[in-house]
């Protein structure tokens, strides 16, 4: 019975991340943006390594400002010298180091190409981000799958991933079932492979 559980688990733990690959798959189909879910690409920067890689896509939860703490992941447009910020500002996604009352003060978790926060010296990045400039917190992170978005052009690229998202489903289910008809398979041959009884005559009288 015990030796059954690690499959259990481990099947539960791969369905629960097809899950959350059909709702990037989904978010992505949709113009990235599904019930306050959003999905980003990593951009081509190493600061947030080892946490994320280059070519990660994660997804991004919509959260109010105020149930962001020190120490979350968020994605952001980067704050112009006034601190103001448009849909065509860069997109980053930094940790939260500190919050101050002008803002959210950021930084990568590569400490070697991002020794110091992002906002004040010396870095003096941008000013510390508002409100207004945040894009919501990093729930998940896909490794890889940001590449095929930036390897193809819209739509093909959603289309690509939204498609290895279902194969990937499909070889998940039909593995699950194939490893369920082996277990009843083996129960049933170790059942009727077991000698029967030898025969014992009555010693009585």
């Amino acid at each position: 019975m015990t030796t059954n559980t690690p499959k259990k688990a481990s099947r539960a733990a791969g369905y629960a991340v097809i899950v959350l690959l059909l709702v990037a798959g989904g978010a992505l189909l949709l113009n990235s943006r599904i019930g306050g879910v959003q999905v980003y690409d990593v951009y081509p920067t190493l600061s947030m390594r080892p946490t994320l890689e280059v070519g990660d896509l994660v997804i991004v939860e919509a959260v109010p400002y105020s149930s962001i703490h020190v120490g979350d992941v968020i994605v952001f447009e980067r704050p112009d010298s006034t601190g103001a910020c448009t849909s065509a500002s860069e997109i980053i996604v930094h940790r939260v180091v500190n919050m101050t009352s002008a803002g959210l003060i950021t930084q990568g978790d590569n400490r070697q190409t991002n020794p110091v926060p992002d906002e004040g010296p010396p870095a003096n990045e941008w000013p510390p981000v508002p409100a207004s400039c945040v894009k919501g917190m990093v729930v998940v992170a896909l490794p890889f799958l940001g590449k095929i978005s930036e390897a193809f052009p819209p739509p093909l690229n959603y289309i690509l991933v939204v498609a290895i998202v279902l194969l990937i489903f499909m070889v998940e289910l039909y593995n699950g079932r194939k490893d369920e008809g082996d277990e009843k398979g083996a129960t049933g041959t170790d059942a009727s492979s077991q000698p029967p009884a030898p025969y014992e005559p009555d010693s009585d009288p």
